[in-house]
């Protein structure tokens, strides 16, 4: 993935999530780089499990170039009333961007607050975001450029109902990754 890509993937299980997640911030630390990772417990867990049996976080799930966020947490810093505020939203995250791409490091993020948002029923919301991070890439390419890789589980998009929904999704990212069973094909 090169700088200021903007890759959603979608997902069956969350086997398959956890594994690429960790190895896009695996890769971005070993080319001396950073990773930011906004996700739920469960994932930021299962993320660092993977990064500590590749030797690249201690015990405590630490290294100096990796970053993470609750999901849920980071929404509830910008979220008025069930929509974003985006002047929040580039102090919140422009921010946390900014402290983690300290000393000229790349900066990969994962991000799953898109996701997190189509599940509490705020579809139109998770669409802002995503052109709020879209803006907030442009803001940054000059002073310090991050790629970003969303994810969103393949049951949001269950039926004719969400098509519109999907395609929108598709539409913000620079590009589209298929979810593993396509990919087995």
């Amino acid at each position: 993935m090169h700088h200021a890509e903007h890759v959603v993937r979608f997902y069956e299980t969350d086997a398959f999530l956890l594994d690429a997640v960790a190895t896009f911030c695996a890769d971005g630390i070993l080319a001396d780089g950073a990773a930011l990772v906004v996700a739920t417990a469960d994932h930021r867990a299962g993320i660092a499990e993977r990064l500590r049996a590749r030797g690249l976080l201690d015990a405590a799930g630490t290294h100096e170039a990796y970053f993470s966020l609750d999901a849920a947490e980071t929404l509830s810093q910008f979220m008025v009333n069930g929509e974003v505020d985006a002047a929040r939203f580039m102090d919140v995250v422009g921010g946390a961007i900014s402290r983690v791409a300290k000393s000229g490091r790349q900066v990969r993020v994962f991000g799953e607050m898109v996701s997190l948002l189509v599940a509490d029923g705020y579809p139109a919301a998770a669409l802002r975001l995503e052109e709020l991070w879209n803006d907030l890439q442009l803001a940054a390419r000059q002073t310090h450029p991050f790629s970003l890789f969303c994810a969103y589980p393949m049951d949001h998009f269950g039926g004719e109902a969400h098509q519109a929904l999907f395609s929108d999704v598709c539409a913000a990212h620079s590009q589209v990754v298929p979810a593993e069973s396509y990919m087995a094909l």
